[in-house]
């Protein structure tokens, strides 16, 4: 049979566990919520001045390089940098909608096509005949129906002054 000094150090021991199992609960949903980073959002922005394809590479400031579609492809993760990019009357912090930019395709080197493949040779050229790339945020998101992005693209002649997107490295 079971002392009382037995049974004391049996409750015990149970009460240690149940705090003990508390508190590893306790530091899991903690250390999760711990994992969520704080750091700023990366930037990026519509170039203030043009550029022909040529020179659409170089456009970006220092700390910027021109973005592949696919890096700005969900704004919503992203800071628009008002300091650096063009603005709209109605821009708030956000980017301006309907106007468009270079960005790169991720695709080989191409000038005649589909947008989403023509880069003006890797953006290396300006001729009238080559085409790249541009995208811009739709302006009517409301009626545009369901989208699989905010975004809507079309070719333009390389040697057209286009802005540039850019973002952070």
């Amino acid at each position: 049979m079971p002392t009382l000094k037995d049974v004391f150090r049996t409750a015990v021991a149970a009460l240690l566990f149940l705090l003990l199992a508390s508190l590893l609960t306790y530091n899991r949903s903690d250390a999760a919520g711990a994992m969520k980073s704080t750091a700023p959002a990366r930037g990026y922005y519509l170039t203030t001045g043009t550029f022909d394809g040529s020179h659409a590479l170089a456009a970006c400031t220092v700390g910027y390089h021109m973005a592949s579609v696919w890096e700005i492809h969900e704004p919503s993760n992203l800071r628009y940098d008002n300091n650096l990019g063009f603005n709209l009357d109605d821009s708030g912090l956000g980017p301006p909608t309907g106007y468009g930019g270079w960005v790169r395709t991720g695709f080989v080197s191409n000038v005649s096509g589909n947008t989403g493949v023509v880069n003006c040779a890797v953006w290396s050229s300006n001729s009238a005949f080559d085409n790249g790339t541009q995208v811009n945020l739709q302006q009517d998101y409301i009626n545009s129906g369901p989208a699989s992005t905010p975004w809507f693209g079309g070719t333009f002649s390389c040697n057209f002054p286009g802005r540039v997107w850019c973002v952070q490295d």
